[in-house]
């Protein structure tokens, strides 16, 4: 190749060089994930993290089977494949005590036309469209509502934020946990944050 062939080489001084790269590959990252957000919104920590909460919960003392209501929003369907994908994990866990857990799915917008009954929530990050409507619903039925989504919390239509991992963090609505008669043991209420 000629000299004139070549391209100008530039040096930016060791890591430098590797910026605009690590920045495409970080936009590229998020462009082509984007659909699958909510997914990993979502881990196995959060739903590990949800269950023994839900131990906490003096309605669901000493019970055989936790059914949970898995709900999630009608934009797509990776919404649903999504639930399903959560659903299928709750399943294989242990509840709390001795309990199993049994957990299906429903959009929000058939809360309220679903005949089955549900002991909680757990409420996809894409429910959020539908926050009032799912309020709404838990108040009539007292029903705990459990997301990993912190919105929920500001938006009123949780119960229960739950975020596992390395530092679990729990917050408690309390105004809404009133709302729906939930009475958590006074070990849980002192260990998680209140709002």
């Amino acid at each position: 190749m000629a000299e004139k062939d070549k391209l100008p080489r530039r040096d930016h001084g060791g890591l430098l060089g590797l910026v605009p790269i690590a920045t495409a590959a970080a936009i590229c990252a998020i462009i082509f994930t984007a659909p699958n957000a909510c997914a990993a919104d979502v881990g196995l920590a959060d739903l590990q993290a949800t269950a023994r909460s839900l131990g906490f919960l003096d309605s669901l003392q000493n019970r055989a089977a936790i059914s949970i209501g898995v709900v999630y929003g009608t934009n797509g369907h990776d919404d649903r494949d999504q639930a399903v994908h959560v659903a299928g994990l709750f399943a294989g866990m242990p509840g709390p005590g001795s309990s199993t857990i049994q957990a299906s799915i429903v959009t929000a917008d058939d809360l309220a036309k679903n005949g089955r009954r549900f002991d909680a929530l757990y409420l996809m990050p894409d429910a959020g469209a539908s926050g009032s409507l799912i309020a709404d619903f838990i108040k009539r039925q007292h029903l705990v509502s459990v997301s990993s989504d912190p919105a929920c919390l500001d938006a009123k239509y949780c119960v229960l934020m739950v975020q596992g991992g390395s530092g679990v963090n729990i917050v408690l609505n309390t105004a809404l946990a009133s709302a729906v008669d939930a009475h958590f043991s006074s070990v849980f209420t002192m260990m998680v944050k209140r709002r």
